[in-house]
């Protein structure tokens, strides 16, 4: 398991700033997430979970019914240049139950990334009960 940590950043100013999360780690493709993979993004109390779709893929519209009725939605890794990034915002962030400069944790292994709120990466389940 690899862990770092990370906050939710600001878009915008004043009365027009939202959350969002643009992770471009290092270690991002080495994890599977390469530019143009389909990605699903599902909140969870406290937190986001990312799921790495693009190996055996199910159809597009089931991957994304079932993200939606989580509250979730898919997306793609993003690329400019050398860099790779997952970024997400307002919305999803917020059914996660997080804001604007909340601490998180991130624990991430290949296809699987989980972000939590620092003060509640202490419940998180391990990894390996929720693979799949």
């Amino acid at each position: 398991m690899n862990i770092c940590a990370m906050s939710v950043s600001r878009k915008g100013t004043g009365d027009f700033a939202r959350p969002t999360i643009v992770f471009h780690p290092l270690w991002l493709s080495d994890m599977g997430f390469t530019p143009g993979a389909l990605v699903q993004v599902l909140p969870e109390a406290g937190g986001l979970f990312f799921i790495l779709c693009s190996e055996n893929i199910q159809k597009y519209s089931d991957l994304l019914q079932a993200a939606e009725e989580k509250k979730g939605t898919l997306i793609t890794v993003g690329c400019s240049g050398n860099v790779v990034w997952l970024e997400i915002e307002v919305h999803y962030i917020r059914n996660a139950g997080l804001d604007i400069d909340d601490p998180l944790f991130v624990r991430y292994e290949y296809g699987l990334i989980r972000i939590r709120k620092l003060s509640e990466y202490l419940e998180m389940p391990a990894m390996s009960a929720i693979c799949f």
